[in-house]
């Protein structure tokens, strides 16, 4: 056998050996943190799972991506950046990418961003944003300040606490036992939610909602090009449902006490499943409308629709 063809087998495997040990490159890290944490977190693509714990230190286990350009831990303060250091362009796909789990303190400030990586969060209190292009956003047993926005990834949250922002543009989003304030935003994406939450905005485009409300102070909705079922078991203060080109459902208990306003608007239909009352139209106008209240003074609800539908049902 000629010497260059033996440099050739020799050389294969040790090729393969190497690339095998950078897309293997693991990380085991730790850093003790001071009170009031701001982490930075950019991990591009791949896993990323944040867990608290009751130290004063974050841990850093995983491996990286098979690109990465070294990892960062850095401490300024009270600020921490965490990265995994990619090149300015790359392509792959995220099952290249890194694979890292993230203990920390329950008591924090979060921001974390990725292309295509997926967030796994649980347990945390502070003000907590997480941001990803492709990725998909799973959060549990979170309070304080939540903001969840991903662009074409799900959102899947359970026991967030406080104030809550989830958004995305052609995702969906899955929220359940969730407490406080909450907003959610959609533009090509199916909701689906069971809260708690007091106060309570949706804005969809092009997708439908199933939403169960427990205890609502005040409700906001608008849709357009999509259908919205609402399950509310108590209101206090007021609800505001505007639709183009949707229907909306609302779900009400018989007993509850309320001011009804609704307006069908040109091409929309009204029905009227809770009360006797029936939805009147004067002559000569396209638009019907309905008015009328149940039990004493509560809550005001008003419900509006073009080219939609509007049914109150119990």
């Amino acid at each position: 056998m000629k010497v260059s063809q033996l440099l050739n087998y020799l050389t294969i495997p040790l090729i393969l050996v190497a690339n095998m040990a950078i897309a293997a490159q693991s990380v085991d890290k730790q850093l003790q943190v001071d009170d009031n944490l701001k982490l930075n977190i950019k991990v591009l693509r791949g896993d990323v799972k944040v867990r608290s714990w009751d130290k004063d230190e974050i841990s850093v286990k995983g491996t990286l991506d098979e690109l990465s350009e070294g990892f960062i831990l850095d401490k300024q303060g009270n600020q921490v950046t965490l990265e995994d250091k990619m090149p300015r362009h790359f392509n792959g796909n995220n099952k290249s990418g890194s694979d890292l789990t993230i203990m920390v303190p329950k008591n924090l400030t979060l921001d974390a961003e990725g292309l295509s990586s997926s967030y796994n969060l649980s347990s945390l209190s502070g003000i907590i944003g997480i941001y990803s292009v492709s990725g998909n956003i799973n959060a549990s047993d979170i309070d304080n300040q939540i903001f969840i926005h991903t662009v074409s990834g799900n959102i899947k949250t359970s026991k967030l606490t406080g104030k809550i922002k989830l958004d995305t543009i052609s995702g969906s989003i899955k929220d359940k036992n969730s407490d406080g304030e909450i907003s959610y935003k959609l533009v090509s994406g199916d909701l689906t939610a069971n809260s708690s939450a007091e106060n309570v905005s949706i804005e969809q485009i092009s997708g439908d909602a199933n939403v169960q409300l427990k205890k609502v102070n005040e409700l906001k909705v608008k849709t357009i090009s999509g259908d919205i079922t609402l399950a509310v078991s108590s209101l206090k203060s007021r609800a505001n449902l505007d639709s183009v080109s949707g229907g909306i459902e609302l779900k009400l208990p018989k007993n509850l006490a309320a001011n009804f306003n609704i307006n069908g608007g040109p091409g929309g239909k009204i029905r009227n499943s809770l009360t006797d009352d029936e939805p009147k139209k004067e002559k000569y106008s396209p638009t019907s409308y309905l008015k009328f209240q149940t039990g004493s003074t509560g809550a005001d609800i008003k419900i509006s629709t073009i080219s939609g539908s509007i049914k109150l049902s119990d």
